[in-house]
């Protein structure tokens, strides 16, 4: 019966058969060993071999692997036998809670028996299954846990406390929800999204009783603190029931599956599958209490000439820099979010923005999902943010450099743990000069259906390149004050656009007054559009560029002068030349933004 398959381990089979046969001989002893165990397999490769002997078959089992766990062992149903597999590597005789996994597994199939020859559901469930038939179906599954715990303490064996705290499980049924959520708003059906969402709900009720079997804790079940309890109580009651031939009442733990289906977003009624509805953006779902990354835009700015301002500012008593860098980001995440047209833009910005300046740097970031505009919508607002922040910078005479990248991304108040920082960091330190460069992966993402995507946001010359360097695309940072004319007309024609359709809709009730409320608002933002479209004259555009160019002009007056009095091969020397190019670069791209220059310098980047 027992069947090994050692690939990497000389003589593997010789040493262990004794081993394997005496904890298979204590099940049969006690008539606990099913006759629908087909084989044991021991292996050092499981999930290799499970793929090799399911190989074919219409339905592959799934092999639990997480970052917290990972499965050591496996039974798999071949149309009514069983074939039990086992981790070599993890179940042998050196490992103390190997014969308890043994144990377990095996008298789980002796326990299905029991509650099969009780209770009659099928193994599987279709598409079509109604929820309550595929509670009965997790039910026995459920029962039969339970019934295999308590045959295992029959066994004169110690019982190794394994599982000491919900948590871990709490914590990966979160991940994987959310993970699942963003999924499907990528390219997953709802059909495949359901299977799976009902699944991973097995999965965490069952390891939950993995836990309540060694006396764990449940003080971490977080959302879950009201409904697993409960749950677990009634299982075990309607297992009672189910042994002693009673009616099941299955009313109970419908009510709390679908509780654990409603804290994850997702709706259905007890009748029907296909009325599958997801409730929120999963941008919303456990959001701030789960440790885990989220797909989010990232972007990395560096602050130049750092070391220099904190000098003044340490040997100044009257100095008012750090307050001018601090109000300065916080006046541009202002102005960013109130200038949004889009009221989704401008919530989600509110909402799920997350920013931290730490020495000379800035980390902000904006979480997307695959869906619709929403990835065209969160680049632009983090775009608008940005280039607000660096404009108002380059008034100031301070001048940053950075990159825009996107991966994944977590951050609590200690620590920033994100794939997309570290893409949008490596992007920044390919820039020489002061502009935020744009990295290929969100140029790529951004082509996507862009025509459709774009609409109302205002990207044709939001960024630039260089024939020199046509792969470096970066923001172009005059275009809030270039485009300031059309974003007030945007606005003004959007305003004229609601009161038009409101007019038109006579059937609504609520038309008169609606139209009445917006016609009182145009009213009064009228005059505000008007007189601020008034002063956004190309004289004071070019004023503003003016401002940014005298502050140029000092940086490059101050390091041509340590060019013209250094030794070439000093350090200094070579330090000022790189300084001087860098802000040569961004003379040239002021310059050019006020008509001073070759007009073919600069390019607008076309996406289509």
């Amino acid at each position: 019966m027992i069947v090994y398959k050692i690939h990497r381990y000389l003589k593997y089979e010789e040493a262990y058969t004794e081993y394997f046969n005496s904890l298979l001989e204590v099940v049969k002893q006690q008539n606990l060993l099913s006759p629908n165990i087909d084989e044991i397999i021991i292996t050092d490769d499981i999930d290799g071999e499970i793929e090799r002997y399911c190989t074919n078959r219409f339905r592959q089992p799934n092999i639990t692997r997480t970052r917290e766990f990972k499965g050591i062992a496996k039974t798999v149903d071949f149309e009514g036998k069983k074939k039990i597999f086992f981790d070599a590597v993890n179940v042998n005789k050196y490992v103390k809670y190997a014969p308890q996994i043994f144990f377990k597994q095996l008298l789980e199939v002796y326990a299905e028996d029991l509650v099969s020859h009780n209770f009659k559901v099928p193994n599987q469930f279709s598409l079509d299954t109604p929820l309550a038939e595929i509670i009965k179906i997790y039910f026995s599954q459920w029962a039969t846990k339970i019934l295999a715990n308590v045959v295992e303490k029959m066994l004169a064996n110690r019982q190794e406390k394994i599982h000491t705290d919900a948590k871990m499980f709490v914590d990966a049924f979160k991940r994987n929800i959310r993970r699942l959520h963003y999924k499907y708003q990528e390219d997953v059906s709802l059909d495949e999204f359901w299977i799976k969402a009902i699944t991973e709900v097995d999965f965490f009720v069952r390891r939950c009783f993995d836990v309540k079997f060694d006396d764990g804790t449940f003080t971490n079940l977080q959302e879950f603190s009201e409904i697993i309890p409960t749950m677990l109580s009634e299982i075990q009651i309607q297992t009672q029931n189910l042994l002693e031939k009673k009616e099941i009442d299955f009313t109970i733990m419908r009510e709390q599956v679908l509780q654990i289906l409603n804290k994850c977003s997702i709706d259905v009624p007890y009748e029907s599958r296909m009325n599958v509805k997801i409730m929120e953006t999963p941008k919303k779902l456990f959001r701030n209490n789960i440790v885990d990354t989220e797909p989010r835009i990232v972007a990395f700015l560096d602050i130049l000439g750092f070391a220099a301002i904190i000098e003044e500012y340490d040997s100044d008593n009257q100095s008012n820099i750090l307050n001018e860098l601090h109000d300065t980001l916080e006046m541009a995440i202002k102005i960013s979010v109130e200038s949004m047209t889009d009221q989704k833009a401008k919530t989600d910005l509110k909402e799920y923005l997350e920013y931290r300046m730490f020495s000379d740097c800035i980390c902000i970031s904006l979480p997307y999902i695959e869906f619709g505009n929403d990835f065209h919508i969160q680049f632009h607002s983090l775009a608008t943010l940005v280039k607000s922040y660096q404009l108002a910078m380059m008034q100031k005479g301070f001048f940053v450099r950075g990159g825009i990248a996107i991966g994944s991304f977590y951050s609590d108040k200690h620590m920033i743990f994100s794939g997309g920082l570290v893409s949008a960091y490596k992007l920044e330190q390919t820039i020489v000069y002061p502009v935020i460069g744009i990295h290929k992966k969100v140029i790529e993402r951004l082509k996507i259906n862009f025509i459709e995507n774009s609409k109302g946001l205002f990207y044709e010359n939001i960024l630039l390149f260089t024939d020199n360097e046509p792969e470096k695309i970066f923001l172009n940072p005059f275009d809030l004050l270039d485009n300031s004319v059309k974003y007030f007309d945007y606005l003004r024609s959007t305003m004229d656009n609601l009161i038009k359709s409101n007019e038109e809709d006579k059937d609504d009730p609520l038309t008169g007054m609606t139209t009445s409320l917006l016609k009182l608002a145009n009213t009064f933002t009228k005059p505000i559009f008007d007189n601020v479209k008034l002063q956004m004259t190309p004289e004071n555009i070019n004023a503003a560029k003016e401002m940014v160019l005298g502050y140029v002009n000092e940086q490059l007056n101050k390091h041509n002068k340590i060019l013209l009095h250094k030794e070439v091969e000093s350090s200094e020397y070579k330090e000022a030349q790189k300084i001087v190019v860098k802000y040569e670069h961004l003379k040239s791209l002021t310059e050019w933004s006020m008509g001073k220059s070759d007009s073919s310098l600069f390019k607008y980047y076309n996406f289509t």
